[in-house]
């Protein structure tokens, strides 16, 4: 028995199921090393603050910050770095397969094997009713039903990012008040504050920092490439739907800036994007209601 809408069935069969698996795998590795990153990160800031200033447990705790930086840079972050593009691509394929959208080996490169994918999607030991339903598939007549779902992976996806890159940065800033109040209430001095209580946390804020930059900069670009997306959706009579060609040359450079952007930047936690999903997605579902009522399927 089939849906109402192709889509819908592709996105649900036993292949994008498999795949979708394959994808929170290698994103979960990714993000075990940012976790512990963090972690490691908040632990030697901690220690640093206990120990204070002058003490002779210092030196000890700077060298196993600085040993821990050189395992992060030597082993830990290209081990993250080779799942991080294993998913986008896994990512790109489903996306690919899923829109009907030409296979780009120039940017993307070879897609993952098939034993490969199998291997990581036994892997999986979450929800499979999570995969489902992976996007909001509006019943509007082609090329809008594509286009939907190009502008809500857009959307939500900079809705999240720009969550989680403002919490980063609330992070950042209560450390800092922290330490300047907990610095005026026992009245030691500027120089106190750095050494005591900045200078042992440096890497915690460095953290913080980048990836409150990182999350902005993908935030940006998604949100400028759905400008473009939606521009073609508000107007029928925009060039890149002009043709099949321009549609498909259109399509696919939108779906090379997704790929580029998932190739930088691992998925968000999932206890993160579950927060605000239900809100999230009724939103999108009354943009969805929207694009059918003006483009509705034959």
């Amino acid at each position: 028995m089939t849906s109402i809408h192709p889509i819908i069935d592709r996105q649900d069969s036993v292949e994008a199921i498999r795949l979708l698996k394959a994808v929170a795998v290698t994103h979960l590795y990714n993000q075990r090393a940012q976790a512990l990153s963090f972690t490691v990160s908040i632990v030697l800031a901690l220690a640093g603050l206990l120990i204070g200033p002058g003490s002779q447990y210092g030196p000890a705790v700077v060298l196993i910050g600085a040993f821990w930086v050189a395992l992060y840079k030597g082993v830990m972050a290209p081990w993250a770095e080779r799942y991080l593009r294993t998913a986008a691509t896994l990512q790109e394929m489903f996306d690919a397969d899923l829109l009907g959208l030409p296979w780009n080996r120039i940017a993307v490169g070879d897609r993952v094997g098939e034993d490969e994918v199998s291997q990581l999607s036994r892997r999986f030991r979450g929800d499979e009713n999570r995969l489902r339903g992976y996007y909001l598939v509006a019943n509007a007549a082609p090329p809008y039903d594509v286009l939907f779902c190009l502008e809500q992976n857009l959307a939500w996806g900079s809705r999240i990012r720009l969550r989680f890159s403002q919490m980063m940065l609330g992070i950042l800033v209560l450390w800092s008040v922290a330490g300047v109040l907990f610095t005026l209430a026992i009245g030691a001095t500027v120089s106190r504050l750095v050494a005591g209580w900045f200078v042992p946390s440096l890497g915690l804020l460095v953290l913080c920092l980048e990836m409150y930059r990182a999350q902005m900069a993908s935030t940006r670009e998604r949100l400028r490439v759905l400008g473009l997306v939606r521009a073609a959706v508000e107007d029928p009579s925009s060039p890149v739907l002009a043709t099949p060609a321009t549609l498909a040359l259109f399509t696919r450079q939108v779906q090379d800036t997704l790929f580029h952007m998932r190739r930088l930047q691992p998925r968000l936690p999932t206890w993160f994007f579950q927060r605000h999903h239900d809100r999230d997605k009724a939103d999108f579902q009354v943009r969805m209601q929207l694009v059918e009522g003006r483009f509705p399927r034959s």
